[in-house]
């Protein structure tokens, strides 16, 4: 259902259940949940969240139990805090994470790409958010995510029309990021650059993307004058002085 690796500073996290086309119910949420958790913080540099499915990334949560949520009132919370304890737990990743698409991602599919920091889609990824096709809605974080990608006019496009669209109008729109004719290479080679770099500072230059919307944040100020003292700015400088690549990835 979802398996996890890490190799060179990068965890892989993959969905595994081919049969279901990658749909997650309870246990895939909630093993996306226990995947997050395993990721050792102080050894991982960036994260791929990607499919094993040749020609699929995510369907969306399981129809099987969608289905089941009309007659069982007391399962519907307990169902969303399940699905958004996963896809907070992926967002709130010290590491850059980045979603390697190159097949389907519907419906809740689209809200575990967009709890990535960027999305890498290759010729085959199409994307659609449906729920106003069964008469229901989208979780709240997720909207919120979707607004600040794409703005609210192709925001809404996407959820009122739940029209499936290509790579080519998902990167127009800015729904993904890079567009890659072997997006799974695109993805690792853009993850092993980030791994590269002082993880401190992709840390806190995470945390000011994120916060970006909300105006000024003492916090990010003191992380920005507390970088100065850190050991990867001497080490940053250290190698500018000797003309060779930092060390980052090599303290544990």
């Amino acid at each position: 259902m979802i398996s996890h690796a890490i190799a060179n500073g990068i965890a892989t996290i993959e969905l595994t259940a081919a049969a279901t086309r990658n749909a997650l119910g309870l246990a895939g949420w909630r093993a996306l949940s226990e995947a997050v958790a395993a990721i050792d913080t102080s050894a991982v540099r960036a994260v791929v969240v990607r499919s094993a499915t040749d020609g699929m990334f995510c369907s969306g949560s399981d129809l099987r139990e969608i289905i089941g949520l009309a007659d069982d009132a007391a399962a519907r919370a307990p169902f969303r805090e399940i699905m958004r304890h996963a896809l907070e737990s992926l967002a709130g990743l010290p590491m850059p994470v980045v979603a390697e698409i190159d097949g389907d991602c519907f419906g809740a599919g689209v809200a575990l790409a967009l709890a990535a920091d960027m999305r890498v889609a290759g010729p085959r990824a199409r994307f659609a958010i449906t729920p106003a096709k069964l008469g229901i809605t989208y979780p709240q974080e997720d909207v919120a995510r979707l607004v600040a990608l794409v703005g609210p006019g192709q925001a809404g496009r996407l959820l009122y029309a739940a029209e499936v669209i290509n790579t080519a109008e998902a990167a127009r729109i800015g729904l993904v990021e890079v567009q890659a004719d072997d997006a799974l290479a695109s993805a690792h080679g853009l993850a092993h650059a980030m791994a590269v770099q002082s993880p401190a500072s992709l840390a806190a230059l995470k945390q000011a993307v994120r916060r970006s919307p909300l105006g000024h944040d003492p916090a990010l100020d003191a992380a920005f004058d507390g970088a100065f003292a850190g050991a990867d700015f001497r080490e940053g400088l250290l190698a500018f002085r000797e003309k060779r690549r930092p060390r980052f990835a090599d303290r544990g």
